[in-house]
């Protein structure tokens, strides 16, 4: 029986300035098809595992309660460093706050209708709290599984890239075709993959666009097929953040060691959680008094564009804390070396080496204009073909025009639906 489903889209990392016939013509024609959003934002930080919750809920990490890319929790005498994105984390996580995320996710919330499936080539943190609660029909390399978490069987062997972006395409189209679901999330590691890899504007750059714009054809091929079934469908393409172009990378949690802030290098007492182009610096044990001390000297430093104490973060939207501090690193005015505007440094805890191999490349995680502007075009019911919109929105809207679209009541949310908009 035909009904009515949203399908989803993400491609991670991807720039507004970068859909144009030339480079993206199947999006470029989506997007005059349905409503384009020109000032769509992302959160803070604008990375991929916290942004992944954000898209997911409908709300920023306040209420979900997923910080960033990598968090430090605490520990005897300070803090310890964890990677949101390894496989493990999503346990660490559940253990260490007795839950999963603080606000439903979208799959748990049409899980009474046609349910929900997940494909994602990104990191397993950011598939899985995706589907915090384990509601989706889930397609990952790391584990595919029915809702309940159990266990499937199915193996998909990909990596990040095209390859691989292309093997869950496949497996999505297909998994459409099965089960029809009320909502429907594909999440391509390109360009992001390639962007982190080479110089934006970059050959490079411009094939992984190529490539992920094919992919992008191949659903909306899928979706025309649905719509000739009858079912009314949703169609949305977008991504979850920006990239600006690496000017310089700067080894943080090395800089307060040699500033005499941090006892050991390696010691817990502070703890550098780098998201990109911005950090998380979090000060227990010995160095717990220290903080706004600290705050004072990242404020002289060439490489830091603003230092937010944790008091002040939930204006940002973001889980405030008395034992923290957030930085946004130095963005410059220009182009990189292949004419791409937004440059921004790079935050790192200790490596030295990595300014050579890095600069002119992607990174996000900050606040520039170009790493908190996504993507989002959305074809279907209640967006005017040709229409562009140029309000802010947010990837937080993303959840409850779903919702909207599928004639259910919206929850707790932070963001608003999009339709008639």
């Amino acid at each position: 029986m035909a009904h009515k489903m949203a399908v989803t889209v993400i491609c991670d990392g991807h720039r507004p300035d970068f859909v144009s016939d030339e480079t993206t013509p199947v999006m470029a024609a989506l997007a005059r098809a349905g409503t384009w959003f020109a000032s769509q934002r992302g959160i803070f930080p604008s990375a991929t595992r916290a942004s992944s919750a954000s898209i997911a809920t409908g709300t920023h990490p306040l209420a979900h309660g997923l910080r960033g890319n990598s968090m430090g929790l605490p520990i005897e005498g300070g803090f310890e460093f964890h990677d949101a994105g390894k496989p493990e984390f999503f346990e660490t996580y559940r253990r260490h706050y007795g839950r999963m995320l603080a606000r439903p996710a979208l799959s748990k919330l049409v899980a009474g209708l046609h349910g929900s499936i997940i494909a994602s080539n990104t990191s397993p943190g950011a598939a899985f709290f995706h589907d915090s609660e384990s509601h989706a029909h889930m397609y990952h390399r790391e584990l595919c599984y029915a809702p309940g978490r159990i266990p499937t069987g199915e193996t998909l062997k990909t990596a990040a890239g095209h390859a691989g972006d292309a093997i869950v395409t496949q497996r999505f189209i297909e998994a459409l075709r099965e089960r029809r679901p009320s909502s429907a999330t594909l999440w391509l590691s390109e360009p992001d993959t390639s962007m982190h890899a080479a110089p934006l504007g970059s050959d490079v750059h411009l094939s992984a666009l190529a490539g992920v714009d094919q992919l992008v054809g191949q659903v909306a091929e899928a979706v025309e097929r649905l719509r000739d079934e009858g079912h009314e469908v949703l169609f949305l393409v977008g991504s979850d953040h920006g990239h600006e172009a690496v000017t310089e990378v700067i080894p943080v949690e090395r800089r307060l060691f040699e500033a005499g802030f941090k006892p050991a290098l390696e010691g817990p007492e502070i703890i550098v959680a780098p998201q990109g182009c911005a950090a998380f610096i979090h000060f227990g044990g010995t160095s717990a008094a220290c903080r706004r001390e600290a705050a004072d000297w990242l404020r002289q430093q060439p490489w830091v564009e603003e230092v937010i104490l944790g008091e002040d973060l939930a204006d940002l939207g973001q889980i405030p804390g008395d034992d923290l501090i957030a930085i946004d690193m130095a963005k410059s005015a220009g182009s990189n070396r292949l004419g791409v505007p937004g440059l921004s440094a790079m935050a790192v805890r200790f490596d030295e080496t990595l300014s050579e191999s890095r600069r002119d490349c992607g990174m996000h995680g900050g606040r520039g204009r170009f790493e908190t502007n996504p993507v989002l075009m959305i074809i279907g019911e209640g967006f005017s073909a040709g229409r562009i919109v140029t309000e802010d929105t947010s990837i937080t809207d993303i959840a409850p025009t779903i919702l909207s679209h599928l004639d259910l009541p919206l929850t707790d949310m932070d963001g608003r639906p999009l339709q008639d908009r």
